[in-house]
């Protein structure tokens, strides 16, 4: 069975009984979600290997791609699209593990500030090629156009939710 065939029956069956039910739209949603949780299962893949999941991975790609590696907590929290309870989880469990510090903000104790250690730096210089690597495939037969155009869409898309 095609991967989305069930899916776009369950769709057609709800078109069938709400006529107006936005087929098109919800087809691409659907479609959104269905490559955006592939994606994911294929990066926590790679990810278990080095004994990190999408959260703590997300941080340290934050951090690392952060001036100076450093980031005040609330930043970083919404730079990751975390909430603070679970980026302190994932932090707590970071900051255990060596691969970040936390400490308070020069002239403002108030406001934490979270950087990558060595060890978390070296962790994800190995661990983004790998996953960079592992998701390749999604974009296999894609133009350059076609990625500038595909880019362009779903920045258009994150602009439509944002307001």
């Amino acid at each position: 069975m095609d991967i989305f065939e069930s899916t776009e029956k369950r769709m057609q069956q709800i078109k069938q009984r709400i006529p107006d039910f936005p087929l098109e739209m919800m087809r691409l949603m659907r479609m959104t979600y269905h490559i955006q949780k592939s994606m994911r299962d294929v990066t926590n893949a790679v990810l278990k290997e080095h004994d990190l999941h999408d959260g703590s991975y997300i941080v340290l790609a934050v951090l690392y791609g952060s001036e100076d590696e450093t980031s005040t907590a609330s930043t970083l929290g919404q730079a990751c699209h975390e909430k603070p309870a679970n980026l302190t989880r994932v932090c707590n469990d970071l900051a255990a593990r060596g691969l970040i510090t936390r400490g308070a903000r020069p002239g403002d104790r108030r406001s934490v500030m979270i950087s990558l250690t060595k060890k978390g730096r070296d962790l994800i210089k190995t661990v983004l090629p790998a996953v960079w690597q592992s998701t390749v495939r999604t974009y296999d037969g894609f133009s350059a156009a076609e990625m500038k155009q595909l880019e362009a869409m779903s920045v258009r898309q994150l602009r439509n939710m944002a307001d």
